[in-house]
């Protein structure tokens, strides 16, 4: 009988094959949450200009991101935390076709779930929304820092923006549904059209007697349209509502949920001690942290969530198999693919973080000592990004594998080395003592979590993991250091120009003085990849022109 094993050549053909298409398949997902992203953080990004245009950074400001914090802890403790951490991995057992009916049966029990627990909690906070805001910013001064006006203001917003956490938690459940089903695009476009929600609400009524309650009106709005959005796209899974509350599947999910609870417990106790120093340290330290995280959250939105998403129904499907090897092939790929978008996202908004403070916030109400602010801000939170964007995808690795406690017990001991460095930094630093408290946090859970997962699966992801990294940032320094020097040539030139009549007027020039260091740095940072061997570039740019060749085919 002929022998059916592959000779080494055939074999080594077959696993490159493999890993290729593994390579493209997270690539390709990836991009479509990119996209989506993409969307989402320029929408996201354009709200918080318009908050800042008509608003400032001052008191108003305070109170609406107390409230908006305040609505987000309460999401994150009820529902959110679930997704990545215990819903997904679960469903993704129950996502194939023969399993459907049962697939349903989860999901709508997980709905009925929310009806209740979710809605009971904001009702509950609705009632009690002044004692709430009083543990935000207690600590602060409360009134006495900021007036009783600002904290009346902040219990209305709060009452506001409540019932928006019964809605998201709704839509939360139908993009972990999506997710596990590996359809992607309509959950990326409906947080873009949410933000876009806001954006609207706030330019028709901002100016009106609404002011800026008009953007808890355009977050409710938002969540409505998260709901509609997505929902047709369970239209053969659409879940069935039940009580089902034992279910095997959903015992599984609220056992890795606890330790998650235990770890977002922590985090708020944190964010509210942050909010409470921040309300005190000055006036324009809230709303200065606010718009600084915007550009942080956009980096790691569109490479550490994206990427991680993509990654984890494959990465649990693979744990489930207890295929060792194409768990440790699809890690490798999603920190490399992490690695070539941080280096270049974080180094190179790093060298031109002014002139973007500048151009996106420094107007309207916002004047030269809020830009300031938002400018020092933004430096001190970039390393603390850096290292976040590898901690996502290390902490989805542990999600996969229905480890939730690991991640956690780090999270906590984070949490520590945030009051360290908080509590020591606040009083001779202020504001960038918050912020670099921050970074620390996110450092120190990065390099634990690495060392961790090491230990757990004997190494993290293959050889090829440390090469791209150390090439990436080879480029992407190099790219930083012609991107700062372009941009301040450019500011001389155009100095320099002034007796000549060339000068731009200033929005244009603003403009200009950003994206023309942006295009040069791409070039910059694709080209070196390539001369460097960096194969990931080809796989993101094959998964971009893949995407637009469908979009322009489809509108065209």
């Amino acid at each position: 009988m002929a022998s059916t094993e592959l000779d080494p050549i055939e074999a080594a053909t077959e696993i490159e094959a493999i890993e290729q298409s593994d390579r493209s398949q997270i690539a390709r997902a990836a991009v479509i949450i990119m996209i989506g992203t993409l969307l989402s953080r320029i929408f996201g990004l354009g709200r918080e200009q318009i908050t800042s245009w008509l608003f400032g950074t001052g008191n108003d400001v305070a109170a609406y991101t107390i409230a908006d914090n305040i609505h987000t802890m309460l999401y994150d403790l009820v529902i959110s935390g679930m997704i990545q951490a215990a819903i997904v991995p679960v469903l993704s057992a129950y996502a194939s076709p023969e399993q459907r009916e049962e697939f349903r049966r989860i999901t709508g029990a997980l709905l009925m779930m929310a009806l209740i627990f979710v809605g009971g909690a904001v009702i509950i906070m609705e009632i009690f929304a002044p004692q709430v805001v009083t543990v935000m910013t207690v600590f602060g001064g409360g009134a006495n820092a900021r007036g009783e006006a600002t904290v009346q203001l902040t219990i209305q917003l709060v009452r506001l923006i409540l019932p928006a956490v019964f809605l998201l938690a709704i839509s939360a459940i139908i993009m972990s549904a999506l997710y596990s089903l590996q359809r992607f695009t309509r959950p990326a476009i409906s947080i873009a059209v949410r933000n876009a929600a806001i954006i609207v609400m706030a330019l028709l009524l901002g100016r009106t007697w609404l002011g800026i309650k008009s953007l808890q009106l355009g977050i409710l709005i938002g969540a409505v349209l998260l709901i509609a959005i997505q929902a047709p796209a369970l239209r053969d899974a659409f879940p069935k509502p039940n009580f089902h509350v034992r279910h095997p599947a959903i015992r599984r999910i609220l056992a890795l949920y606890i330790p998650i609870a235990i770890g977002l417990i922590s985090n708020a106790v944190a964010l509210v001690v942050d909010r409470n120093l921040a309300w005190g340290v000055g006036e324009n330290a809230l709303g200065a942290m606010r718009y600084a995280t915007t550009l942080n959250q956009m980096i790691l939105g569109l490479v550490a969530t994206a990427t991680s998403i993509a990654a984890l129904p494959a990465l649990s499907r693979h744990f489930a198999a207890g295929d060792d090897r194409s768990f440790q092939r699809t890690l490798s790929n999603g920190l490399k693919m992490v690695t070539i978008m941080v280096v270049p996202a974080t180094l190179g908004l790093a060298a031109i973080a002014w002139p973007s403070v500048r151009l996106l916030f420094y107007h309207g109400a916002t004047g030269a000592d809020g830009a300031h602010a938002i400018f020092i801000a933004l430096l001190a939170y970039l390393p603390g990004t850096f290292f976040a964007a590898f901690d996502q995808v290390l902490i989805f690795t542990y999600y996969s594998r229905q480890n939730t406690r690991t991640p956690v017990i780090v999270g906590v001991l984070a949490v520590g080395v945030y009051f360290l460095f908080a509590l020591t930094l606040v009083h001779p630093f202020g504001m960038i003592g918050l912020v670099l408290a921050n970074s620390a946090q996110f450092t120190f859970h990065a390099i634990v979590m690495w060392v961790l997962v090491r230990r757990s699966l004997g190494h993290v992801g293959d050889a090829t993991v440390s090469r791209t990294f150390w090439r990436s940032l080879l480029a992407g320094g190099i790219m930083a250091l012609i991107v700062f020097a372009v941009y301040h040539g450019m500011q001389m030139t155009s100095f320099a120009s002034v007796h000549g009549q060339a000068r731009l007027s200033a929005l244009p020039k603003e403009i200009f003085s950003v994206i023309v260091p942006i295009g040069i740095g791409i070039a910059i940072y694709t080209v070196g990849l390539r001369l460097l061997g960096v194969d990931e570039i080809h796989a993101l740019q094959q998964g971009v022109m893949r995407k637009m060749g469908r979009v322009m085919s489809r509108t065209g």
